[in-house]
């Protein structure tokens, strides 16, 4: 079972646990399997995160230049004086694992910018390829 940020989301996956609202109103039911038309619902909805089955994205490096990566990174200096403290290592623990999904959500997000320049300077080179 793996927290991933919806935008990771690809169809194919299915959910670990229900996805519910701020409420508590369950959206969609555990074991489903995602699809475009899901997701995309799932982003319009303004969900940030889902839970799905088994570890489908690797994030261990995900979101090293991201402000969230940042402040993952600086988690073990910031706690440096509580290491004997099981209370204070389960707190890092948690704050590691939230900071470590909104790293890959930010990287994703800066990927998925990224992807329409690339794809138009493709347009433009093979225009220029017809016209020559």
């Amino acid at each position: 079972m793996q927290k991933i940020p919806i935008n990771l989301a690809a169809p194919g996956m299915k959910l670990a646990k229900p996805v519910t609202k701020e409420g508590g109103m369950t959206i969609m039911a555990e074991g489903m399997e995602l699809t475009e038309s899901l997701i995309s619902r799932l982003e319009a909805m303004k969900i940030e995160r889902i839970t799905v089955q088994g570890h489908p994205v690797e994030m261990g490096g995900a979101g090293a230049g991201t402000r969230w990566g940042e402040r993952r990174d600086r988690l073990d200096h910031l706690f440096r004086r509580y290491s004997g403290d099981k209370w204070m290592t389960r707190v890092k623990e948690r704050m590691r694992q939230y900071f470590q999904i909104k790293a890959a959500a930010q990287e994703a997000k800066i990927k998925t910018a990224q992807q329409p320049d690339v794809a138009g300077e493709g347009e433009s080179s093979e225009k220029g390829g017809e016209g020559a």
